[in-house]
């Protein structure tokens, strides 16, 4: 870098303390200098500081729930039938949001508000997972059962595509008499492809240590097993697939910090037998609510095949 003398404009070499041209004083240019490093050197800690700070705020966003998301409201009123219950389907929500093509309906233990913890318990996740993302939910329906469930937590939601929520409902819904009761739709634009890509990812490399002990029916009584997990009504065939979504949901369901809250007692499997012609899937857990094996029944008890 050159030096010029502020005095005549001659080159001076490195570290001149006075011009040999004009023989001027060159100290107050080096105080000068000294003085313009100090300062750098009192500002790089700031800079750092800054710099920590901004690297801090950014994980804490990315770290923070993503909470429902915001959007208007409509009200969805369902009339209950001679039986006190209400079919609750994509077909019947067209009439409201004629873009639906999935939904999902049922109740909650879930009291989370972000809308991934709700993705994530949900049929369409499973499908989504199992079919590696080519299949979402569907035609599935379900039924609000006011008599039994009317005070009950429910969680409805809606899609437009298989990665596209447009709308949800989560609470209780109201009785407006008359055998009526009203859903406050919340409307949004929600897609959840990061969550899934990220949910097929951890599935795809954990599921098979889950599903790796088969254990008979009639060797269930001798596993030490105390509590079990219900799969999905989805099984066509007496082996296990990676491809049946009951799985996923399995692994979700063991791997949540409510696994307690969801677990049922072994003397009441044979309540949880699935329909004719297909087969369900339970996880087997013992007395601390760990993992024994799983096993697979038919609608008549009878066992399955180890995959």
């Amino acid at each position: 870098m050159k030096h010029i003398c502020p005095h005549c404009g001659a080159e001076l070499p490195d570290r001149a303390s006075f011009c040999p041209y004009c023989a001027s004083s060159l100290q107050m240019r080096q105080s000068m200098e000294a003085s313009a490093f100090l300062r750098r050197r009192s500002l790089l800690p700031v800079l750092v500081a800054l710099l920590v700070l901004a690297v801090a705020l950014v994980l804490w966003g990315c770290l923070q729930p993503k909470g429902l998301p915001k959007g208007p409201t409509e009200a969805v009123i369902l009339q209950k039938d001679e039986n006190g219950q209400c079919i609750v389907s994509a077909e019947v929500l067209q009439a409201w949001f004629p873009e639906v093509t999935a939904m999902n309906f049922g109740t909650t233990s879930i009291t989370s508000d972000n809308i991934d913890d709700y993705l994530v318990d949900n049929f369409q996740m499973a499908a989504l997972v199992s079919s590696q993302g080519t299949e979402g939910s569907g035609t599935e329906w379900n039924m609000f059962n006011a008599r039994s469930n009317g005070s009950s937590r429910h969680c409805m939601l809606l899609f437009d595509t298989n990665l596209h929520l447009m709308g949800y409902f989560i609470g209780q819904p109201e009785n407006l008499g008359d055998g009526q009761w009203q859903f406050d739709v919340t409307l949004c634009d929600y897609d959840f492809t990061t969550l899934y890509e990220k949910e097929l990812a951890s599935f795809d490399a954990e599921w098979e240590s889950l599903f790796s002990n088969y254990i008979a029916p009639e060797d269930i009584a001798s596993s030490g097993a105390v509590w079990y997990l219900k799969g999905y009504n989805t099984g066509k065939t007496s082996t296990l697939r990676q491809s049946d979504a009951q799985l996923y949901h399995l692994w979700t369901v063991y791997n949540s910090p409510t696994r307690e809250n969801q677990c049922r007692e072994l003397e009441r499997l044979e309540q949880d037998l699935p329909d004719e012609g297909r087969w369900m899937c339970y996880l087997l857990l013992d007395g601390n609510n760990e993992l024994v094996g799983y096993t697979m029944l038919d609608t008549n008890g009878n066992g399955g095949e180890p995959s």
